[in-house]
Parts: C-alpha cells; structure tokens; sequence
C-alpha cells in the first residue's frame, strides 16, 4: 500500500510517496499562492510517475492510483477544506517522525523553512520544541531577501560564502531591516561575501537567542529544511551551537522531512490521487475571508505617471538634486524658476557612490557642460559623497520631503512618504517640519513589502496595483510581518479568494500597518501630501484614499520628491543675506574620489565636548585597570546600574583587598557573545550584560559583582513602592545562571539593593556581601562608606557642572538634553552615537543627570508611578518643556515594556515643544539616526528664542493633576472591562453596593484596531483593547467612569490607567473618568471586601464548569443572592460539582487515570485578562475538543498578592482562607484551588524571592503547583510582557512537572498558532 505525505509550507508543498515505508518518489514546488492549484498538478504527477508495474502489482487500473494520505504544514487547513476526511498531522509531529526516521539517534533538530524556524529537543522521548511567531527573522526567507537585494541569486548563496574572509557582525532580528546594516558595511567597504556570511551568523544568533532559549541542545543535531543548503548557515551553525563534525547530521531527504513524517502516519484517508487533485482544483470557501473592507478606487483626476519635464537646458544653468535611498538612487535638474529640466531614477545596487557618478555622467552626456547653481543631496550616504563632491546642502530625507511637499502643495500639513525600506509621516506647520517620525525595527509599511509579496504571489508589480483596483471584495489579511504575512495570503488563495480580492486586501494592510507602525497617533491634518515611489502603485493610493479621501492629494512628482526638495534646499542655501546669490562650491561632474579633509573642530565644538565626557570621567576618576596577580579580583560589567554604582564597587572591593576590574565599553566581540549566548527576546540593554559577564569570565576574574536592583527610592515618590524593571531585578541572577559561569569557578556577587527601605538597606547588602567573602563588618564598612561616599561625590559632580553649564548659556541657545536611562547614555553602542553626531553639529549637548532638581515632586500628576527612572525622566520632561533653551532627545528600548507606556506620558508632558524620540535595536547602521536627528535640528532651528523673565525658576513647571480616583462614585454610571464572567461577578457586587454598573463593549477585533489607532509600538495588548473599549462605549454623555485598577508594579499593567488617561485627555474624552483602586490595597480599601472576594470566587465557580452548560449556569447563578454569603457560595458551587460530573460521565471514563478515554486536564494560568477575555476563544475551543480547562482561580491570586504584599491581618489571612477552603471542598477535584496559600508562597519565596511584576511569583508557584495534577500547562500572557520573559529566564518549564507552554496574545491568533498549540497538546496524550 502506497502512504503519500502532503507537507503544505508556506512558499512551497513538499509530497513523499513511499511504499512499504520505503520513498518511492518526492517533488517540490514553489506556490507562489497557488496552494490548490499547484498540489493538484503534483498530485497529478505523482500519479502519472508511478511505473505501470507499481500499479499492476497494487491491482490498480492504469488510470487510478490510491494512497492513503496525511496532510502537514503551515497551510494544511486549505487541503482539509476540500477534503475534510484526510488525516491531518500537526508540523512538529510530521517533523520528528520525519527525523527520526531518517536519523535514528538524532538528539535535536534544526529546522529552517521559508518562514517557519523551529527547534525540537528530546528527539527520543517526549520532544519539547519552540518555533518562531510572528517574525521572520531567522528563516529561509530571510536569505533570500537580502540576496534580491544584493542582486544575487539565491542558488549562488553557497558559492559567495565560500569566498568570505571575514564574518562582519549585523543584525539579524528583521529579514527588511538587515538591509541597513548592509547598506552600513558596504559604505564601510565590506566585500558582499563577508556581508552574506555576516548574514549566516546574525540569523542563527537570533535563532538560538528567540527560538532555542533554555531548551538543552542534545546531540547529535539534525539539520532540515529548505536552508540546508546554504553552506554559510551550516557553518554558523556549527561555530554558535559548538558542533563538531559528527555532531551535526544532514540526511539526504532533510527538505522533505515534515512529508516523510505525514506519509509514516498509518492513520491516512485512502483515496485515488486524481480524485483528489480534483477535489484540490474544485475547493472554494471564500465565505471566512469576508472582511467588510471596501473595494479600491482611484479620487477622480489622481495621475500616477512620470513627473512633466521640459529637457530643455536654461541659459543660466541649473540646480541639481540628488537623492540615495536603499534601493533606488535619484537626480534631478531643476531650473532656476523651479521647473523640472530632467530626472533620472537608477537602481542604489549597495553602490551609491558608482550610481551617483553614473547618473552625473548621463547628465553631461544629455546636456554637455552647463552651469550648476548648486546641488543638494539627501539620503542614506549623503554624507560622505556630498562632502567628496562639495555639495551646497546636505540634508536629510525629512526635510527634503517636506520641501518637495509644501513647493508644489503650499497648503499641505501632512506628509505621507514610504519608500524601499523606510517609512516617514511628517508634519507641517508654516511650511517647516514641526513634528515627524520613521518606521523602526519592523518594516510590514514600506515599499520592500510590498515589491516582496507581489514576486512571493508571481504578480508582476507593475501589474499590481491595477489587479488591486479589480477585486470586489477585498479580504482582511492582518498587520503582519513583510515576510509573515504571506500566511494569511496562502490560507485566502486556499479558500477561493481571488487573486484581485488578496491584492486588494494586501493594499488595504500595507496602509494600515504605515498608520497604526508609523503615524500611530501622531495628529493628520487636512491637507496630505502622499511622496514616494510606492504611489505608482494605484491599490495603495487607492488605499489612503479610502481612508481619507479628498483630504489626499498625490504630489505630481511622488517618485523623486526627495531629489526635487534637495535641489530646492541648495536654492535656498545659495542665497546670501542681503539677497544675491553665492557661487557653487560644487566640484564637478568627475569630482574626486576622496573625501574632502574636515576643518578642524572649533573650539566651541572643543568646549562642548569636554562638557559632555565629564561624567564618564568622573564615573572612572578613581579606577587603576592594572591587577596585582597576587589577589584575587573582582570584575563588575560596564553595564546596566554600574554606570552609577561602579564608585561603591571600586572603592569597596579594593578597600577588601581584592583587584578590581571592570568589563570593556560594548564592542562588537560584547555584541556577538550576547547574541551567541542570550536567552530569550529582552531589552538590548539586559542581552548586552550576557556578553559583558562572558568578557569578565575570559579575563579570568574570581568573582563578578552585579547588584539585583528591587527597588530604587525617588525622593518625592508616593508610591507605595520604586521598583526596578522585571529584568533588573532578575537579570545578573539569571543570566550567571544561564552561561554557567560556575563551572569556570567564577561566583556571583549579586547583594539586594532595596533602596525603598532607604540608603541602609544598600549598606546591609554589601557587608553582607563583605561577610560571604570573609571579611568581618568593621572592616566592610570602610569600604562601604568610601563607596557611598564615592557615588555621592559622582551624583553631585555631574549636576553641578550642569548648574555652571546652565548658568552660562545665552537666550539664543538650544541646548540637547539626553533622556534616558543613565546606560542608554554612556554605552557606546546603546547611545548609537548620538551624542557625538549632535557635537558634531556644533550643539551642546547635556543629560539628565546634568540637570538639578529632576526629582521634583509629581505624584499629583502620575500618582502611582512606580518607576523611579520613570518619575526622572518625566521631572525631567516637564523642566525640559518649561526651558526655553532645552529640548529634548528621548531614547527609549525595542522591548522595554516600561518605555511603551512612558512615551506616551512623554509625549503629553511635552506639548507643542518638538523632541526627538529614538528607539534602539540591535541593527548596528547609524544612517536613520543621522535622518533623524538632523531633521529635528531642522525643526528646531526654526523656533524663535524666547527670553527668560527675570524670576525664571526652572522648577516653576506646568502641573496637570491627572483625572483618576481610586473610588467610584455613586453619581456616575460606572463602566467595568471585559473579564469574561468575572466582569458579570463584578458588577452584581457594585449593584449591590448602590452603584451604577455597566459592561463595557467586549474586546473583539473591531475593539483593538480602535485601540491600536493610538498606540506607539509595542504596548501590551491588554492597553489597545481597553482603550478601544471605552472609545467604543457610548460615553459622550458625560458622567461615565471607566475602572482600571492600579497595582502596584513593576511591569506596564499597572500604569495602564495613567497611559489611557494621557490618551483620553489627548483625544478629547475629558469627561470620561478613570477609576483605579490599588489592586494590592483592596483588601484594606474595598466598600465590602468579604463580598468582593465572594463575587470573584463566583466567577472561579462559574469558569469550572464545562463550556457546554457554562453560559446557562453562569446566566442563573450571577446574581446577588449568590454572593449574599458564603453559605449561598457553597451551594452554587455545589451545583456546579453537579455539572462537572454529569458531563464527565457522559463523556468520559471517570477514576481511571491510565485510561486513554479518561478527560485530558490542562491548566491554564497567566495574567488575568489573558486567561480571560483576551484569549481568543481558544480555551473554548479545546473545551469543545474534550479537555478539561482548570484556570488558576482569581480569588486564590487575589489573596495571595494581599498576604504577600502584608496586606491585612492575620484573621483576615485565615478568613478568606477559610472561604476558598469551603468552596473547594465543594468544587472537589473539579477545583483549583491549592491547598494552602503558604504552600504557593513558599515555592513563590524559592523560586522568585522579592520579585514584582504582573503577578509573577503568584504566576510562577501556580504554574508549579497546578503543574502537579494537570497533564499540562499553559501560560497565557500579552506578547512582549516582560514578566513573562523572566519566568522563561527562571527556567520555570524546569519546575513544573506537567509539560509547559508559553502562549503569547496579541490579537492575532491564526493557523500557525493553533498549529504550534495542536503540536504541543499532541505530545500531552
């Protein structure tokens, strides 16, 4: 009998014939979309290849060939649309069985398709595996982007690595984004085979840091998937995972593993092949991709041509623009009176340098010699060739849009451009840049996304847009990855959606990814201006038409704007004050190939830098690098806290005797080791440390010092608590741990620094430190004092000269003040050289630090704000906007949950006044930092100054006391966000209380895109979906309340109430008020706490019952009698012991757990709302597929966060105590409820003492403690959450018994998702 595996991929479908076990045939082909069309030809062929002989001694006919079939892959779900009764096996069980099949003794796989990147352990026993989500980063497709780009072949990637000398370090976290860095290497002159191979390495670093994590690397490692052959993958493989030779196999089948696994699953659906190409030509279901998006048309009168251009040369000449961007190069001639004479569009090749210079020479050959009036140059590599070429003006690519904009649309207030690589939205007031912003690390709204996915559906693009403009009804394909998107393509196409109707939706997506990841909720005003080579796409134009209709107008020269608006900026530049015009300094058409020598620095330049380096002198003043080798030494990282406690550890451990030394300034060998060795997708500030400790370690120290930071006290803070990020307080723990420096006889230093609990808790820390390394406390407190001391005298050295620096100035001087966290400052690599470019421009340049009185009082305003850095970087915010000669340069971290919230309460804090935000990653080329900066020093430049009143107080800041209670009130209708039926439990506690309750809208898609309209970046998904709520929620009446609680800390959830208050107020909602009780102070300050405890243990109650009879109980039982008294409790949940069983015994065998047809028990915990109303309907759905969902119960956690927080008293501890206890008794083993609260704070105690963040440690012992009886785990949490990244970095799938998943929301759950899941539970049976 013949087995046929289907591997259904997301670029291409693998299918595997064998015979007796044996593969008897394979083919591959590339779908470019075609999902069913394509299978069906290969079935067709399969059919036809098989020997006359085959099917004679099989007793087919000549014309029939059966097989019993099994489908796999990303895009599986499109093959059992059309014949639901084949046998579906999910991508990881396809995979090992593949593998093990063709490497018995395999002890891990790789796996790199074209979008899924996967790795598997524990190959032989029961694997445990991870794969990539929503980025493509680290697959197949990757490669094959850059190597279009580079305008190779993907088939010649091999051969060019073979030629790669060296191995040059870039980023390897977006497939569109290591462009940049590319692009930065060759103007650096890397050969292009270094580049590939530099490629080879950043990807498989990004592998083993966001796919591998923790999970142990056994071998012999097996090698599958399309990128098997990329001979540069494999030795980066070999070199970062540590693989000898026989260490990593490659079988001969390796592409087709996933078709080898479905055709040895003997539980196929036999069926002639031919019948089944037909069913695959026939299938059509395009009824799921109906999306209510409107079909695309063009305003009347738009043109999307060439710009008019006269070619006719004027007698006094011209001025020339020339614009460099990532894929295209441009120049433009431009006369006098500014008509366009010519314009010439080349491809950039990686060569800016050899296009310029062509496209100059195409100029002298049409126009022989002529007269240059002056020549401006913008984009990516201006720099360097306008310096070579004397070039009038060097501009960046925001201002030079912005004059190409207002000259042909003098009213325009908005620019949209998108080019190859970069987005921009810029704002105008008067005709000047008042307010601007890029695309950052995710490039899903450029024109790269779209050229990609045009060649990826073999549409050619100039064809495009037009088939856009055809389709009738466009389909909803997501916001998506450039590369990831193609998913949501291949599943449409599969379901019969037309190919105008996917090119439509794709349109439709491509904008809205530019507004929600660009603009985000920068303002639009009335008149847009669209730029860009994309606009000869007529679906995208068609697309911001649609959502803005006449307020749109396409500028007559979209594709060369940038060039045109730098020939305009070299106009302006020639003209002198007294209004005549100055000559040229431009050097020729064969202008040298040497860079013109810069004058030297100016002795205000001078000045202004020695300013800016005193810090880090005074940071260092008293630190000898040179070891005596006769004691042992101490090595603290450059990194982190230590840029403001590197004075205590220096003078402490010297003054102890031992040698002390510290890491090297992040450098590229500090970045490939952190990329190497790092665990998990955090913040580039924490992954740095990795590679700081592997520096000290391989310099040979005894010790490493790394303080755990808790809590860092702000003088005028009225939180209850200052805590430091999750990381911080997890970070030099975790990561000693993670590299196992143990094992090179290395201890970790880490003291507690607590510093809520004032200065003292710090001195307690260290000598106790002092009393582990033997020293007695006499001696430890020298040290102690001489450090503190030293710290003081740094604080105080770096403000003072801020005072004399500030005293001094002019009223016509701006000043830049760097924002941040003190490393984001003073770390070479995380400041991205920004304080060097901006000295370099002549600016001064000073930090926070630098300013006296930042911690001024501004609790009134941000009550609550448990981040200390974050009540700093606001004080300093709000004196910043007051000063006239201030502004601002904000630099923030990809990843920092804490920075996706401040920006926003940054940005209120200052106004009209513009500032410069920047995020930094890990690409490494400053080109769009160079853009960015100087089109803010353009900004500003235009700002008049502005006199200081005699009794100018800096302090004298602007005060907003935030709208926000912690108390209802009566009078006000009182809305409550979706929890599921916890909100229902809700509100009959406050109706019962005299208040005015009300749901408020459910979160659902149309709820988060409202949100999402105004977030920035990476916010959580819980803040889009409650805002969006209340935005939805009929609140224009006024006197309406909205409850978010506080808590608190240290992740973003609790500042979520703050966040949506800035937005609200932003937006206009200033009637809407905010309601947010101090979770953790309930127990104290709640109207009722007995009641509210019984109306959450309601909900507890009501989850446990069965999905299936949960709505008719939930509708019967939530009411106010219920949660009357605990006596009332115990009954209902009597009655839902009732339900449970009666479902269990008739469906289920019941006291048999060895019996396969006993209920499957998989526990479910996280953050609360992700357990709940953000889940996606996916507890549910396995509900209805037969598992018992146990969540962690809310009121447990509840009142673990109480006594942990020492909330209360003992009686009251024992008295809710007792309520859970009565209600589980009566719940049974249908309960989830531990036993006894100590019990999880013991584990909480073991495993994360200290910590605070999103309920973590409750969040933690639970997982453990439910890990006990479930047969697995879930963990549910908003994606990018970062008290979720340190449970992962606590190794806590290590202490839970039950296999562990790590489910991340963010709204957009799909196939895939719901593939990884089915592959997780599979190994759970």
């Amino acid at each position: 009998m013949y087995n046929l595996g289907i591997d259904m991929g997301t670029s291409t479908i693998k299918m595997v014939l064998t015979k007796d076990g044996t593969v008897v045939d394979k083919k591959i082909k590339k779908h470019q979309g075609r999902l069913m069309a394509t299978a069906a030809a290969m079935l067709e062929e399969i059919a036809v290849d098989t020997s006359d002989s085959d099917k004679s001694e099989a007793g087919l006919f000549e014309t029939d060939f059966k097989a019993r079939v099994t489908v796999t892959g990303g895009n599986s779900e499109v093959c059992m649309q059309a014949c639901p009764q084949l046998n579906l096996l999910d991508d990881i069980p396809a995979v090992v069985d593949g593998v093990k099949s063709l490497v018995q003794q395999a002890g891990s796989i790789i796996e790199i398709g074209s979008q899924g990147a996967r790795f598997i352990t524990d190959v032989t026993g029961v694997p445990r595996f991870s794969v990539n989500e929503h980025c493509a980063g680290g697959t197949g497709s990757f490669f094959e982007d850059q190597m279009t780009r580079l305008g190779l072949k993907i088939e010649d990637y091999s051969a060019e690595v073979a030629k790669a000398r060296e191995i040059p370090t870039l980023s390897g976290r977006c497939a569109v984004f290591a462009k940049t860095d590319i692009i930065h290497r060759q103007q650096e002159g890397v050969a292009k085979q270094d580049i590939l191979l530099g490629l080879c390495y950043a990807m498989i670093r990004n592998f083993k840091a966001v796919i591998v994590k923790n999970l142990p690397v056994k071998k012999p490692v097996v090698f599958c998937g399309g990128v098997t052959e990329n001979t540069g993958v494999i030795r980066a493989i070999c070199d970062i995972f540590k693989l000898g030779e026989d260490e990593l196999i490659i079988p001969e089948n390796a592409r087709y593993d996933a078709a080898v696994g479905a055709a040895l699953n003997k539980d196929g659906f036999e069926i002639d092949l031919l019948e089944l190409s037909k069913l695959f030509v026939a299938a059509k279901s395009a009824d799921d991709f109906s999306s209510g998006l409107e079909p695309l048309y063009l305003t009347e009168g738009t043109k999307l041509t060439d710009p008019q251009a006269t070619h006719a040369m004027p007698d006094d000449g011209c001025y020339i623009g020339i614009d460099i961007g990532s894929t295209s190069t441009d120049l433009v001639l431009v006369a006098q009176d500014g008509t366009l004479i010519d314009f010439w569009y080349l491809r950039t090749a990686g060569e800016p340098e050899n296009v310029v210079r062509k496209a100059l020479k195409n100029v002298r050959e049409n126009y022989g010699e002529f007269n240059v009036l002056g020549v401006g140059i913008t984009g990516s590599g201006r720099e360097r060739l306008g310096k070579m070429m004397g070039a009038d003006a060097i501009r960046d690519e925001i201002t030079a849009q912005a004059k190409a904009a207002v000259y042909y649309v003098p009213d325009a207030d908005t620019v949209f451009e998108i080019g190859g690589q970069d987005s921009k939205y810029i704002s105008l007031k008067d005709g000047e840049v008042a307010d601007f912003t890029m695309n950052k690390i995710c490039a899903a709204g450029t024109g790269s996304f779209v050229e990609e996915q045009s060649l990826r559906m073999g549409i050619p693009i100039g064809e495009f847009g037009n088939l856009a403009l055809q389709g009738k009804n466009p389909c909803d394909l997501g916001e998506r990855c450039t590369v990831f998107i193609e998913t949501s393509i291949a599943s449409a196409e599969g379901a019969g959606v037309s190919r105008e109707d996917i090119a439509a939706g794709l349109c439709h997506s491509i904008v809205k990814n530019y507004l929600h990841k660009v603009v985000a909720n920068k303002p639009v005003g009335k008149s847009i201006v669209l730029q860009g080579g994309v606009d000869y796409n007529p679906g995208i134009v068609a697309a911001f038409m649609s959502a803005y209709r006449d307020r749109i107008t396409v500028s007559p020269v979209f594709s060369i704007s940038g060039a045109i608006g730098a020939a305009h900026l070299a106009k302006d530049a020639m003209l002198n004050a007294d209004g005549t015009r100055r000559k040229s300094t431009f050097l020729g058409v064969d202008f040298p190939k040497e860079e013109k020598e810069n004058a030297v620095s100016s002795e205000e330049i001078r000045a202004n830098r020695a300013f800016y380096r005193k810090a880090g002198q005074f940071l260092l003043e008293d630190y000898d690098n040179v070891c005596d080798p006769s004691k042992k030494t101490v090595g603290v990282p450059l990194s982190l806290i230590m840029y403001k406690f590197f004075p205590l550890a220096n003078e402490f451990f010297k003054n102890l005797g031992f040698n002390v030394l510290l890491s090297d300034s992040t450098n590229e060998h500090t970045i490939e080791a952190a990329q190497a060795s790092a665990k998990g997708e955090t913040c580039y500030p924490i992954k740095l440390l990795y590679g700081h400790m592997l520096d000290l370690a391989d310099k040979g120290v005894d010790y490493i010092f790394m303080p755990t930071i808790r809590t860092i006290r702000h003088v005028d803070s009225k939180a209850v608590h200052n805590y430091a990020c999750p990381y911080m307080q997890t970070a030099a723990r975790s990561i000693f741990k993670t590299l196992e420096l143990e094992k090179r006889g290395i201890k970790l230093i880490s003291p507690v620094f607590d510093f809520d609990l004032g200065t003292k808790s710090m001195a307690v820390a260290m000598l106790e430190a002092g009393k582990q390394l033997g020293f007695a406390k006499p001696r430890c407190m020298v040290g102690m004092l001489k450090g503190a001391a030293a710290v003081k005298r740094f604080s105080a050295n770096v403000e003072r000269v801020g005072e004399e620096f500030l005293s001094n100035l002019k009223p016509d001087e701006k000043v830049i003040v760097l924002i941040t966290r003190t490393y984001n400052i003073s770390d070479p690599v995380l400041n991205m050289g920004i304080p060097e470019i901006l000295l370099n421009k002549g600016y001064k340049v000073m930090t926070l630090g630098n300013i006296p009185g930042t911690d001024i009082d501004i609790a009134d305003d941000y009550p609550n704000m448990y981040w200390p850095f974050g009540d700093h970087i606001l004080s300093g915010a709000k004196i910043i906007a007051h000063h006239p000669n201030l502004y601002p340069v904000y630099i923030t971290n990809h990843g920092c949950g804490p920075d996706s919230l401040i920006s926003h309460m940054f940005r209120e804090e200052m106004g009209d006044k513009p500032y410069l935000q920047i995020e930094v990653d890990e690409h490494f080329s400053k080109v769009g930092v160079i853009t960015r900066i100087e089109a803010f020093l353009n900004s500003i430049s235009h700002r008049l100054p502005v006199e200081k009143a005699a009794d100018f107080n800096m302090l004298n800041v602007r005060r907003h006391k935030a709208d926000i209670v912690y108390k209802p009130s009566k009078s006000r209708k009182l809305l409550l966000p979706d929890a599921g039926y916890y909100t229902d439990c809700l509100k009959v506690y406050f109706d019962s209380l005299g208040y005015t309750a009300e749901k408020s809208p459910a979160f659902d898609k149309e709820v988060l895109n409202i949100g999402r309209a105004y977030m920035n970046s990476k916010e959580y998904l819980p803040l889009p979906m409650l805002l969006g709520s209340i935005l939805k929620a009929d609140t224009n009446a006024g006197g309406v309340d909205y409850l978010v609680p506080f808590n608190y800390g240290s992740d973003a959830d609790g500042q979520y109430a703050r966040a949506i208050r800035t937005i609200l107020d932003k937006t206009g909602h200033t009637g809407v008020g905010i309601v947010a009780p101090v979770f953790e102070e309930l127990m104290n300050k709640a109207d009722d706490t007995d009641m509210l405890f019984r109306a959450v243990l309601l909900g507890d109650i009501v989850y446990t019952v069965p999905y299936v009879r949960r709505e008719e109980f939930a509708k019967k039982y939530i009411n106010a009698e219920s949660i009357k008294s605990i006596e009332n409790l115990e009954s209902v949940a009597d009655l839902a012991y009732d339900e449970c069983r009666k479902h269990e015994e008739q469906n289920y065998i019941i006291g048999n757990e060895e019996s396969p047809d006993r209920q499957k028990v998989l526990a479910v915990v996280g953050s609360p709302l992700s357990v709940t109303s953000l889940d996606e309907g996916i507890t549910d759905k396995l509900e209805l597929r037969g598992y018992r969902i146990a969540r962690m119960p809310f009121a447990e956690m509840m009142l673990f966060m109480w006594v942990d927080n020492k909330m209360g008293t003992v009686s009251d501890k024992n008295r809710l105590g007792i309520m859970i206890k009565r209600i589980s008794d009566e719940l049974g083993t249908y309960g989830t409820f531990a036993l006894d609260i100590d019990e999880l704070l013991e584990t909480a105690k073991a495993n994360l003492d200290g910590f605070q963040g999103n309920n973590g440690r409750y969040r933690f012992a639970k997982t453990v403690q439910m890990g006990g009886f479930a047969d697995a785990v879930i963990e549910m949490s908003p994606r990018y959450e970062n008290t979720a990244m340190v449970l992962d970095m606590r190794n806590l799938s290590d202490k839970t018994k039950a296999p562990l998943y790590n489910l991340s929301l963010d709204g957009d759950w799909d196939e895939a998702s719901e593939n990884r899941l089915n592959s997780f539970l599979y190994y759970c049976r």
